[in-house]
């Protein structure tokens, strides 16, 4: 009995990253370019206010924002073949860092190059973390090697906040 829950277990798995890499591609409009990520995101606060929230991106050397809308929302187009870290603050909330890399984005169909990824990023309220903050970036996401699948980890791991040195006079 249980050498037929192992291919059903197997046979569910290969459904469910064929539908993930599915929802994560699609048909590109006529003027978008062909080789290019677009991520949508949602910054997440407990008061829900937006003012002052800032999503900077670094593609390429280059440093740009991108706008932070009054819901929190944000959109970013990257190129296809490219690294970016994202990094997302807001006063009197930990900073985090998000690694993007569009390295095998356009693996999959032809015609279908327009990658469009949609995910969230929650920013804690400093005074209820302790005096720790993030180590380093707090996820990636990326696209599968053998196939372009949508991959992503998370690293949440926290370290004491460097503190001022105390000035001797």
């Amino acid at each position: 009995m249980n050498q037929h829950k192992l291919p059903t277990r197997s046979a569910a798995m290969l459904v469910a990253c064929i539908a993930l890499c599915s929802t994560a591609m699609a048909k590109a409009p006529a003027s978008a370019d062909q080789e290019s990520v677009v991520l949508t995101g949602w910054q997440h606060v407990e008061d829900h206010s937006f003012s002052g929230a800032t999503v900077a991106v670094k593609v390429n050397g280059a440093i740009r924002d991108a706008v932070v809308s009054e819901t929190g929302r944000f959109t970013v187009t990257l190129p296809a073949g490219t690294k970016a870290l994202l990094r997302f603050e807001m006063p009197g909330h930990l900073t985090k860092e998000v690694v993007v890399d569009t390295h095998f984005a356009t693996l999959g169909d032809p015609g279908q190059r327009v990658r469009r990824v949609r995910f969230a990023v929650v920013l804690e309220l400093e005074r209820h973390m302790a005096g720790f903050r993030y180590l380093g970036p707090v996820g990636s996401i990326g696209f599968d090697q053998g196939g372009g699948c949508l991959a992503i980890a998370r690293d949440r791991k926290l370290v004491p906040a460097r503190r001022q040195a105390t000035m001797v006079f």
